[in-house]
Formats: C-alpha cells, sequence, structure tokens
C-alpha cells in the first residue's frame, strides 16, 4: 500500500495517489464510497447501503448494482495504487458480513487525523494544558475544506453520519473556546464569534461566548445587543426563550452597567451594624 493515499471526507470528496485521482464519477459510486469512508473501519450492511442509495424503491436488481458499484471502484483503486485486484479485496475494500468495510489505517485520512486531533485536545484540557489543548483543536479545525462531502448525494444513513460529525465540530470548537477565554484571549476571538454567532444564529453556546469576550474587553454595551439580538431572534423563529445561563450572564452584564447608588452604605470592619454611616460623597 501506497502511503501516499491520501482520503478526504471534510469537504468535498476527495481521494488522490500520487498524480491520480480515483475518485469516482458515477454519482451512486460516490455516495457509496462516501458512506463507507464515513464509516472507515465498521462493517456497513448492504440494507444500509440500498437504504442509501434507493431510500423509496430498490429495484430488484439492487443487490447486483452494488456488486457492480464496488467492483468500479475496487478496480479505480487497484489502477491508481499499482495493486492487484486480489490485494485491494483484502487490505483496503473487504466483504465481510454481509456487507462491506473500507480500511483507512494505511491512508492519510482527514477524518481519522480529525478524530485523534480532538481526543488529543479533550486530554490535553483534562491535564490542564490549555494551550496544548488549543494549538491541537485548532489543527482540528483547519482540517475541514468546507461541509462534508458537500459534492456527494447524500441519503439518510450519509446525512446521520454527517450530522453526528458537525456535532463533533461543534463540541471541539465550543472546547477551544472556552479554553482560549481562560487564557485571557477575548481580544483575539471577538472577529471569529462574530462570524460564528452570524453563521449560526441559534447557537447559545456560540452566543455565549461572544458576550464573554465582549465583557472581557469592556463592550458591555455590544453583549447586551449580541444577547437581545438572540433573544428576538429564537422568540420570533422558535418560539423559545435563551438558556437560563444566558439570561443569567445578561443579568450580571446589566448589573456592571447599573450607574452606582446615590448613598453609599459602610460597615467599618469590626464595628456593629448600628454604627452605619451614610456619606452622600466618598472620603
Amino acid at each position: 500500500m501506497k502511503s501516499s493515499f491520501d482520503i478526504g471526507v471534510l469537504g468535498p470528496l476527495h481521494l488522490r495517489s500520487g498524480d491520480s485521482i480515483p475518485t469516482p464519477t458515477a454519482p451512486k459510486e460516490r455516495e457509496l464510497l462516501a458512506l463507507l469512508l464515513m464509516n472507515s473501519g465498521r462493517v456497513v450492511p448492504i440494507s444500509t447501503m440500498i437504504d442509501e442509495l434507493w431510500p423509496e424503491r430498490p429495484p430488484k436488481t439492487a443487490i447486483t448494482a452494488l456488486q457492480t458499484y464496488v467492483l468500479n471502484i475496487r478496480r479505480s483503486l487497484s489502477i491508481a495504487l499499482g495493486l492487484h485486484g486480489p490485494d485491494v479485496r483484502t487490505e483496503l475494500l473487504l466483504t465481510k458480513n454481509k456487507g462491506y468495510v473500507f480500511h483507512t489505517e494505511t491512508c492519510d485520512f482527514d477524518l481519522t487525523q480529525y478524530h485523534d486531533l480532538v481526543l488529543a485536545g479533550r486530554r490535553a484540557l483534562r491535564d490542564g494544558e490549555r494551550n496544548l489543548a488549543v494549538g491541537l483543536l485548532r489543527q482540528a479545525e483547519g482540517l475541514w475544506r468546507g461541509a462534508p462531502l458537500s459534492d456527494v448525494d447524500q441519503g439518510s444513513p450519509l446525512r446521520a453520519e454527517i450530522a453526528g460529525l458537525e456535532q463533533s465540530r461543534s463540541a471541539a470548537r465550543a472546547l477551544r473556546i472556552q479554553a482560549e477565554l481562560h487564557l485571557g484571549h477575548h481580544q483575539f476571538l471577538l472577529a471569529e464569534l462574530a462570524e460564528l454567532t452570524a453563521e449560526y444564529p441559534f447557537d447559545e453556546n456560540l452566543h455565549g461566548s461572544y458576550m464573554e469576550a465582549l465583557r472581557r474587553s469592556g463592550r458591555r454595551d455590544k453583549a447586551l445587543e449580541v444577547y437581545q439580538r438572540l433573544h428576538r431572534s429564537m422568540a420570533e423563529q422558535i418560539g423559545l426563550e435563551p438558556c437560563q445561563e444566558l439570561q443569567i450572564l445578561r443579568r450580571e452584564i446589566e448589573r456592571s452597567l447599573a450607574p452606582a447608588p446615590e448613598y453609599e452604605r459602610s460597615v467599618p470592619c469590626g464595628f456593629p451594624a448600628s454604627s452605619i454611616t451614610v456619606s452622600r460623597y466618598p472620603t
């Protein structure tokens, strides 16, 4: 197996080995290959493949068609990688347990790299190494070239895999942003969070992080504007209010903006409450 075999699903489907590009052009072959890659190392049952390719009314020849698609994919891989057909069937795209499994251990696969970096980032956070965690999680985010498999038709099984991957990305990004806030990178985060809250108008975690970054940057009025925009959008479009944590954050910011009371009460340390003095101006 050539170590230069690159596979990408974090964006348009991408396969390359040197100057060869064995990415299928036939729509259903692309879709089938994408499903196999998203389940790398796991057997995809034939029934799941049929649900993916023919969700409503599978043809009577569905299994034969599947076998033909797999044969064509194997042939393309064999030519691109310079492998004999039997090697592809036993090392890369295997028939197993009434299904197929694609092994990517010997390939440069962006999805595997992404999961490894996120796992390492989480471990670094658990160990209190925030700077290291931020670097690892940023590397993971940098592997994304756009929406996963944006140029591939998607049935329900493939959409479910992509949805889970998007959730993983969102969770990893939230961890990284929180770590950066702990490190005092609030000014650095402002532009990114402005873009993200515009892209994900109902993501409460992102809005909370944006409000916190604005508050720490001394832009408390702007932080309240972010909250009000989210509140208005949620009320109008989904009939909900922001979560309790955001409401608490909003009230904290409002209190910090409230004018100081006209009278200041002070209790000198060690004196009883009856000796409280009231002064119009601080002394």
